[in-house]
């Protein structure tokens, strides 16, 4: 049998417009600022429902305030969701690429990446202009061919 490919497990990027300064509450984590520009957070989705269900609780604002995300989500428009569908779990590899970026900083330390055990800084990224798709799956593809 062969699940449909949005219900598969895979690797997602979540692209989020600010286009105010807003001051945040990130749950325990702490207070982040935003800036006007474009946020990037990557995360993984091997449970139940693969990431269509990840992305779809994401794309909700009417919800309990649990991850990370919940928190920034409320505040920021979700315009974009870049996506893998493997079995391979990709977020550090992917966040690697997004921190090498030169317009890449990070906004929050330890944003979803409390249970990360490569070292991720973070799980978030912040771009004053968004980098293409296109830019990004290039680097992806160099830095990770598997």
């Amino acid at each position: 049998m062969t699940l449909e490919p949005q219900r598969q497990p895979g690797t997602y990027a979540l692209v989020l417009l600010s286009d105010a300064i807003q001051t945040l509450e990130i749950g325990r984590l702490g207070t982040l600022t935003t800036e006007l520009g474009h946020y990037l957070y990557i995360g993984s989705a091997f449970g139940p429902g693969g990431v269509a269900a990840r992305v779809s609780r994401h794309s909700r604002r009417d919800k309990p305030l649990h991850w990370h995300m919940d928190y920034l989500r409320s505040a920021l428009q979700l315009n974009e969701v870049w996506y893998t569908l493997d079995k391979e779990r990709r977020e550090c590899s992917w966040c690697d690429v997004l921190a090498a970026m030169k317009t890449s900083s990070v906004p929050l330390s330890g944003f979803g990446s409390s249970d990360c055990t490569s070292g991720c800084k973070s799980h978030l990224h912040f771009f004053p202009s968004l980098p293409s798709v296109a830019t990004f799956r290039r680097r992806v593809r160099s830095e990770c061919p598997d």
